[in-house]
């Protein structure tokens, strides 16, 4: 009966080791499948996130790209933008500039000018040797003159000068000799057309500014002095006289410092001056006084030179369709000064030099 319990027992106790073993090994391969799920787990979540995160750097290029493309456009909208806005702007500017330019072309120059002293330097009777020497200063100084001119061979270049650095450039005879100009209308008619024609001949442009040898006061032309304004005036020539000479056509060679100080007299006050000069080879003086001018009459400060354009008010002795009367300025030519240049003009070589 011993026997028999030990056997149970023993029987017992190996049923119950079989089943620590078995759940031992339940035990075991609950912790491998824990450790593969774990390692699994780990390895897996990594790349996952990887994935995730490489996804997450795609759409967020995407959407770089798509950001730089909206920049782009908009970029190239505010290029296209500032520029129809800049040629729009410059359009206006420039119809403006041109509407003012218009109203200016429409003012005289006493308009233009309504608190300075205009001043109008001329010189009748060239080309000359001292041509060239005359256009340097002027350009020196950054003033603009006029000059009546007379028909000579030998000085194209001094004629397209005058023209191409913005002088003007008026006609004053073709022969020069008082005898044929106002013999009559005929011949004073000839003498304007061959003028005019020679000057347009070097230059390819008509003149369209006229000055009488000797002034429309001269007391030497046989024709009838309106007959002759309104042969000028029907071809649309406008004449100018002085109101300021120089004096420089004296028989008497002048000193350049008198001739400076007549002009700067002559002057004075005056709104509008129109200056007598003459280009010529016996006038070296003139050459030497023309610096002393401008200088004199640029430190006023108040005063403008310019050429005679359209825009200029007429300056003449005689005015069309009346008797001969002084030009309008409130300072009125000396008669005696009128005289010299009728003498001098009269006396000339037109071929002197």
């Amino acid at each position: 009966m011993f026997m028999a319990e030990e056997n149970i027992q023993t029987i017992e106790d190996d049923e119950l080791s079989e089943e620590r073993i078995a759940f031992r090994k339940r035990r075991v391969k609950r912790i491998k499948r824990l450790l593969i799920f774990l390692l699994i787990f780990f390895l897996l979540i990594p790349n996952l996130v990887c994935a995730f995160l490489l996804y997450k750097l795609y759409k967020m290029d995407q959407h770089i790209d798509s950001l730089k493309e909206e920049i782009k456009i908009s970029k190239e909208e505010i290029e296209r933008r500032t520029r129809e806005s800049a040629a729009k702007k410059a359009e206006e500017q420039e119809n403006e500039a041109k509407v003012v330019e218009l109203e200016q072309q429409n003012l005289t120059d006493d308009e233009k000018y309504p608190d300075k002293q205009l001043v109008y330097l001329t010189f009748d009777d060239g080309p000359s040797k001292y041509t060239d020497e005359i256009l340097d200063i002027l350009n020196e100084h950054d003033v603009k003159a006029t000059f009546f001119v007379l028909a000579k061979e030998g000085y194209d270049d001094q004629y397209s000068r005058i023209v191409n650095e913005g002088h003007t450039l008026g006609i004053h005879s073709f022969s020069h000799k008082y005898s044929t100009i106002y013999a009559s209308l005929d011949s004073f008619m000839e003498d304007v057309n061959g003028v005019s024609q020679f000057v347009e001949s070097k230059t390819g442009l008509r003149p369209t500014f006229y000055r009488f040898p000797g002034g429309s006061s001269n007391s030497v032309h046989k024709a009838s002095m309106q007959d002759m304004i309104h042969f000028l005036t029907s071809e649309n020539y406008v004449y100018y006289d002085w109101n300021v000479s120089s004096e420089d056509a004296s028989p008497k060679m002048l000193d350049a410092s008198v001739i400076a100080r007549n002009v700067v007299n002559g002057v004075g006050n005056k709104h509008e001056a129109v200056v007598l000069m003459h280009d010529s080879a016996s006038k070296r003086s003139t050459v030497e006084a023309l610096p002393l001018i401008i200088e004199n009459l640029q430190s006023k400060g108040n005063v403008v030179f310019l050429p005679i354009t359209d825009s200029t008010k007429q300056v003449y002795h005689v005015k069309e369709k009346d008797a001969p009367v002084v030009d309008e300025d409130p300072e009125p030519v000396d008669e005696e000064e009128t005289t010299i240049e009728e003498k001098s003009e009269t006396e000339a070589d037109p071929n002197e030099e």
